[in-house]
């Protein structure tokens, strides 16, 4: 029986956390780009009321979707490169 190790990096809770974090970011971002295409709130009811409610859903969808991808690639990193555990199994860094 062989003990080697997968070449595949384990994936931590840690890093499904930051991709559920990460598919938030675009569903903002989809809400804000959506109101600014139709000009109307077209994928949630009421919801942005208005251009500069639009445009922050998507800056901040912007900055979420960013910031997820970061500590995605981080939390990968640590897996491959250590072959032991990952930077952070149970909580987000």
């Amino acid at each position: 029986m062989s003990t080697q190790r997968s070449p595949l990096p384990r994936l931590t809770p840690a890093f499904w956390g930051w991709a559920a974090l990460d598919m938030i970011g675009v569903m903002v971002l989809a809400v804000g780009a959506a109101y600014l295409l139709e000009d109307r709130a077209s994928i949630l009811p009421g919801f942005p009321a208005s251009t500069l409610q639009a445009w922050i859903c998507v800056g901040g969808g912007l900055v979420t979707v960013f910031i997820a991808a970061v500590k995605m690639l981080v939390e990968v990193m640590h897996s491959a490169s250590a072959g032991r555990d990952a930077a952070n199994d149970n909580t987000f860094s």
